[in-house]
């Protein structure tokens, strides 16, 4: 579930469930915990590098299958799964030593609230990034609101609302990614990093002389989206209202129709509305946020039918609660967003 090594003055923690793309269960969860204490405690380790034991993926997002098996099973409440979760959020946002995370494959969901903190995140030609909870009947969570909220309103909305994905160039372009290199250069890459002396460096030191070290293997890639691909994201995600962006997408572009059709309008409308709410919370501020509205989604929306669906049985089309935006309880959703 887990690996460990200390190599020289590094940390070097490998996520291991390939066979679920590492997906944060409660298991996998307690053990980045504990081994983040054992690495605090450790006077030899000055940075920590984070990734997966498998190129496919470096986390998948949080296990919301066995979310839902446990809920179905016991009836208990998945909050504490999410208040653990986003406790080790808060830890690594906030750890001491620099962590360098490896953005192999894909990137999703629990797996980027892990590490967007992270001073150092490198991505190369494989990296798929996305937030693709809108379909579950959830938005996107684990604080990611904060980093949608600070980048521009047709790029953050068209990303959350279809849960469209990113290459690793996007992501470098978005801020998502610090650094990119090429899928090739890992071993070379590794070999090079653990053999650097960081005995007697300051926490910017070490960061310095990763960086010098990665600006040797810097790799300029190709985006996912062209010019052209951002030219009519802005015509048409930059729409005042989310009615508005519906009925030009609709008009335009009938995948990303499709994909809004596929999601919840609840929870639609729940990230259109948090765009904004969001840019006054802190990252912080967000992940409280985010229990509030997650409890919302499983108590009064749609995110029970929507990982049964999607997750579980694997039907065409989940029975959501709510088929006109006229008849979304709007005032409920500013008084949940309203208040901190």
């Amino acid at each position: 579930m887990l690996e460990l090594k200390i190599e020289k003055n590094f940390a070097h923690i490998s996520l291991d469930r390939p066979n679920k793309l590492n997906a944060l269960n409660r298991d996998l969860i307690e053990a980045i915990d504990q081994c983040m204490d054992q690495v605090l405690e450790n006077d030899r380790v000055k940075a920590v590098y984070l990734d997966s034991t498998s190129p496919r993926a470096f986390c998948a997002g949080g296990d919301v299958v066995d979310i839902y098996k446990k809920v179905q099973a016991t009836g208990e409440d998945p909050i504490p799964y999410f208040e653990r979760e986003f406790r080790l959020d808060k830890k690594m946002a906030k750890f001491p030593k620099p962590i360098l995370v490896a953005y192999r494959g894909i990137a999703m969901g629990g797996g980027l609230g892990l590490s967007m903190d992270c001073p150092i995140r490198i991505a190369d030609e494989s990296t798929r990034m996305a937030m693709p909870e809108a379909r579950l009947g959830m938005v996107p969570d684990v604080g990611m609101g904060y980093f949608f909220s600070k980048m521009d309103r047709a790029m953050a909305l068209y990303m959350s609302l279809t849960g469209s994905q990113i290459n690793g160039r996007d992501a470098l372009d978005l801020g998502w990614a610090s650094h990119t290199i090429s899928s090739n250069s890992w071993e070379n890459f590794e070999g090079d990093l653990f053999d650097l002396d960081l005995e007697g460096l300051s926490r910017e030191e070490v960061l310095r002389k990763i960086q010098d070290l990665l600006g040797d293997y810097q790799k300029d890639l190709a985006p996912l989206h062209s010019p052209q691909d951002l030219e009519k994201i802005q015509d048409l995600f930059g729409a005042k209202t989310l009615k508005e962006i519906k009925e030009r997408v609709k008009d335009r572009d009938g995948d990303l129709y499709q994909d809004l059709e596929e999601a919840s309008l609840l929870s639609l409308a729940l990230i259109y509305l948090k765009y904004d709410y969001g840019k006054y919370w802190t990252r912080e501020e967000t992940l409280d946020m985010d229990l509030r509205v997650i409890d919302y989604c499983f108590k009064e929306g749609d995110m029970v039918e929507g990982i049964r669906t999607v997750m579980v049985d694997k039907e065409d089309q989940p029975s959501f609660k709510y088929q006109d935006l006229e008849d979304l309880p709007w005032e409920d959703l500013h008084r949940l967003l309203g208040g901190k």
